[in-house]
């Protein structure tokens, strides 16, 4: 927002001060930042968010574009402490139709080929969403569903959301179908 490029070795000395911090000031804090950066962002006039760019290695985004990763980061990060205190929680149901419209970026960076190319056509509810999943060659990657293509994967659009970030295990995965298979996709998407 100052209008100067971030320093690559910005994001690691980030990183390293975090890490260094004990788990109590660590949940004290990310409340503190968080806050700050919505108020930052809640300041910013159209026309500045209209001519806002964030550089982060080779991508450069739009305000919308830097504001949706930190949507999904504090969605998923949510659900990772709720599924501590209860394994049945799920993804925050007014959160998901930003998240899962926004997974493309995210396919492309948490996906690893390990399978022959192939396509998953994948539908999802609340809310209903058709992908096509391409998986091989080059990496992976996240579409638009062909017009009429029959769905090989039918979940919740809160469990596709966790499954590409890593966070659908078996213990963790509703009723789905479809002939995809499920195992290939966690594979698929190992999380961090």
């Amino acid at each position: 927002m100052a209008g100067h490029e971030t320093s690559p070795e910005f994001f690691q000395s980030v990183w390293d001060a975090w890490n260094a911090k004990p788990p109590r000031e660590q949940a004290d804090d990310v409340l503190v930042a968080d806050q700050s950066l919505l108020d930052a962002l809640d300041v910013l006039s159209p026309e500045a968010r209209e001519s806002f760019r964030f550089s982060m290695g080779p991508m450069t985004f739009d305000y919308d574009g830097f504001v949706s990763p930190r949507l999904n980061e504090h969605v998923l990060h949510l659900w990772d402490v709720e599924v501590a205190l209860d394994p049945s929680a799920t993804l925050a149901p007014d959160t998901v139709p930003f998240v899962v419209d926004n997974l493309e970026l995210i396919v492309r960076f948490t996906g690893k080929s390990k399978t022959a190319e192939h396509l998953v056509q994948v539908r999802t509810s609340e809310p209903q969403r058709d992908f096509a999943l391409a998986i091989g060659g080059e990496g992976v990657a996240l579409g638009p569903s062909a017009a009429g293509a029959a769905p090989d994967l039918e979940l919740p659009a809160e469990a596709l959301i966790r499954l590409v970030y890593g966070r659908m295990d078996p213990l963790h995965t509703p009723p789905t179908h479809g002939t995809a298979d499920l195992d290939d996709l966690r594979r698929t998407f190992p999380g961090a």
